[in-house]
């Protein structure tokens, strides 16, 4: 069926061509470090980054950036080695992974938030030769130490007055010269620029390779950036969406001003203050903005915005109030890539299906299972209907994903449409709509979204499994009223023979999980349910969720302010309905 396109469309069609050609193509390649070089030298005095009181220029950029790049190659980093990267949102973040591309060496992103388990699995996966860490996450490098192959005198912090036994970097620094190192510029097809992690439906998150592709372009045009441009970034760079806003940056030499971690009460101030036109967002951050009251600094300057997850009701009345002349909105993630994009700006939805590499196919939504035709096919959804959204994979032969090749294969669905086709699972289910639009309907299986972030609930259960008192739990996806994405509830089953020591349990998972992968919810359970193939099932729990005039079994509510877990009853129930619980 033909499909009428518009003229924005059309627009991006053409962009997205020529990007695909250049992915294939090692000659249009270009690392972090080869584009701080290349506005050095066209634009050494335009300001190219502001964080906090602070100003620097490409030139001041690209020589705090070479300091770190000659100083790992007096180390004897080369190329394809890995330094893994654990900071916040800093100046210094961009200057360290900046080094490492310019040695065409691979940064490996890690999650901040990530602590022991989780983490340990994170730096053995990515097998770094270095590991760079700043001061707030210190404490977490410290905690697995001993489980590191990493030597202490290949760790590095980046702050000054630190106590720890590792390498001072600051120090080292003083005498590392300022001009460009001999930068890597040719690249392989092959070639990686970083790893990027994302949970998955298989346990621990997985290192998606980032390759030296100018990718950057896409959000610079998804962001219409133009050369006086200020972009607002609060999101972490560890994350893909915040480091693609710095390669945006980079493909077009505008300004990014950059927020250690983001906040709601200072986040108008922050885009006056910086005088910021653009930003990116995740749903999330508009719906925490509209809860705020009233601001001096509204209206501010912003004037577009371009991320992931913004639903009808919060994307009109957030336009409205704030007064922003642009937003546009995209269905992607790491492991995906961005295969939507609603360059049309219609409220609610990510984009119209107008990609041929592009399908939505029927999917059981209980068991998983995908619906085939008399042949032996999948089946592509019709307007109105739900299924999962798959890309065509051209050569798969040479298809690279995650580090893990056994990890791709899991990601991949083969003889979809035809014998010997390949496709790449996205994981969620969208809705297909009139005229080939396309809407988010919800993650699918074992992972769930909360707070901006994808929730694995096999890597939650690996965790709650190892405490004494628990024989096993059951970890799914629950909607809270008024509330973005889906809260983690456990249903657990526990030893007989062993006291459930509460304080006991909500220490262990402060200090074992990240924050947004605690489970909001507890339910007791004497019997865990299981499918015929021995799965757990999540099916009718999922349904039953925390409502208490329904579940008869005791349920415990995380408690953010005491860090505890608290019991779950009818009042707290209702307070949680009305929008008096934060959780």
């Amino acid at each position: 069926m033909s499909i009428q396109l518009t003229p924005k469309e059309i627009e991006h069609l053409t962009m997205l061509g020529k990007l695909l050609e250049d992915l294939t193509d090692p000659s249009t390649y270009i690392s972090l470090g080869m584009s701080i070089e290349k506005w050095a030298e066209k634009i050494p005095n335009k300001v190219g980054l502001l964080f906090k009181d602070k100003s620097w220029t490409w030139k001041s950029i690209n020589e705090e950036t070479n300091k770190y790049a000659n100083y790992f190659a007096s180390l004897g980093l080369k190329s394809n080695e890995t330094v893994a990267v654990m900071m916040e949102n800093s100046p210094e973040f961009l200057f360290v992974t900046g080094a490492i591309s310019k040695l065409k060496a691979i940064c490996s992103l890690v999650n901040t938030n990530l602590r022991k388990q989780p983490l340990i699995h994170i730096m053995t996966i990515s097998e770094p030769r270095y590991i760079v860490v700043d001061n707030d996450c210190l404490s977490a490098v410290q905690e697995i130490q001993s489980d590191l192959k990493v030597k202490n005198n290949e760790i590095f912090v980046t702050n000054k007055n630190s106590k720890h036994d590792f390498v001072n970097l600051p120090n080292e620094l003083g005498t590392s010269p300022i001009t460009n190192p001999k930068t890597v510029d040719t690249f392989d097809i092959g070639d990686v620029c970083s790893y990027i992690f994302t949970s998955g439906t298989t346990g621990f998150p997985k290192a998606v390779m980032i390759k030296h592709s100018d990718i950057g372009v896409f959000y610079a045009k998804g962001l219409h950036l133009e050369e006086n441009d200020i972009v607002y970034n609060p999101l972490p760079l560890y994350h893909s969406h915040a480091n693609q806003t710095w390669r945006a940056v980079l493909s077009t030499g505008v300004t990014m001003a950059l927020r250690k971690r983001f906040s709601v009460s200072q986040y108008w101030k922050d885009i006056k203050k910086f005088n910021a036109n653009a930003t990116v967002y995740i749903g999330e951050l508009p719906r925490y903005l509209l809860n705020r009251p009233e601001s001096e600094y509204i209206p501010g300057p912003l004037k577009k915005m371009f991320g992931l997850g913004l639903r009808k009701d919060i994307w009109e009345q957030f336009q409205s109030r704030f007064q922003i002349d642009h937003i546009w909105e995209i269905y992607g993630a790491t492991d995906v890539g961005v295969p939507l994009s609603n360059v049309d700006e219609v409220p609610g939805m990510i984009g119209r299906n107008i990609l041929p590499t592009i399908e939505i196919i029927k999917i059981d939504p209980d068991t998983g299972e995908f619906f085939k035709n008399e042949e032996g096919f999948y089946i592509k959804c019709k307007s109105g209907e739900v299924g999962m959204l798959i890309s065509q994979i051209a050569n798969y032969s040479e298809f690279t994903l995650y580090k893990n090749p056994d990890k791709t294969k899991l990601k991949v669905l083969r003889d979809v449409f035809e014998k010997d086709d390949a496709y790449l699972k996205s994981g969620d289910l969208l809705q297909l709509h009139d005229d080939h639009w396309v809407s988010f309907a919800d993650r699918f299986g074992d992972t769930f979204r909360w707070k901006g972030e994808n929730v694995s609930t096999l890597e939650v259960e690996s965790v709650l499994n190892s405490f004494p008192a628990v024989q096993m739990c059951n970890t799914y996806g629950v909607s809270i009223p008024n509330t973005d994405g889906k809260a983690g509830m456990a249903a657990i089953k526990l030893e007989s023979k062993i006291d459930f020591d509460r304080d006991r349990f909500s220490t262990y998972v402060s200090e074992n999980l990240p924050p947004y992968s605690i489970p909001i919810f507890l339910r007791i359970q004497d019997e865990l349910e299981f499918t015929g193939t021995h799965k757990l099932r999540k099916v009718n729990l999922r349904k039953e969720g925390y409502n208490i005039e329904i579940v008869k079994e005791t349920i415990y509510y995380w408690d953010n302010s005491s860090k505890n877990y608290k019991a779950f009853d009818k009042e707290i129930y209702q307070d949680l309905l009305n929008d008096k619980l934060r959780v």
